[in-house]
């Protein structure tokens, strides 16, 4: 039984990455690497003047409020530890609670142990 739930979970898993991976690689591209929009030199000399046209919202205050709000010099990092650090602490949490439960499913009990013990002593 054991074993038919692991190829099963096996089995979807493999699935859920194939549909995506074709998924994602049907998606139309959003950068064009050989002209990029902005210099990142630049932008990393002087993020205020970065151009927030296109952003709108939570966007445009995040880019133009980074620098006095949170004195962090990255946009990803400020967002992900400052902007967002409950929702993060909580993607943590699911993750942690994901591998324990991996772990409990997949560990050995004492019973089947015991059996394998008996199995290879015999043979």
């Amino acid at each position: 039984m054991k074993k038919w739930l692991t190829y099963v979970s096996l089995g979807v898993l493999l699935v859920a990455c194939v549909f995506a991976a074709v998924t994602m690689g049907q998606m139309p591209r959003t950068v064009n690497p050989d002209k990029p929009a902005y210099s990142v030199y630049e932008l990393q000399q002087n993020p205020v003047a970065y151009d927030s046209v296109a952003a709108d919202g939570a966007a445009d205050a995040i880019i133009q409020q980074n620098l006095s709000n949170t004195h962090a010099v990255n946009d990803v990092t400020s967002i992900v530890f400052d902007f967002r650090g409950y929702d993060t602490m909580g993607e943590a949490f699911i993750l942690i609670t994901a591998v324990a439960g991996v772990t409990v499913l997949l560990r050995k009990t004492e019973k089947e142990k015991k059996e394998d013990r008996e199995n290879n002593g015999q043979q």
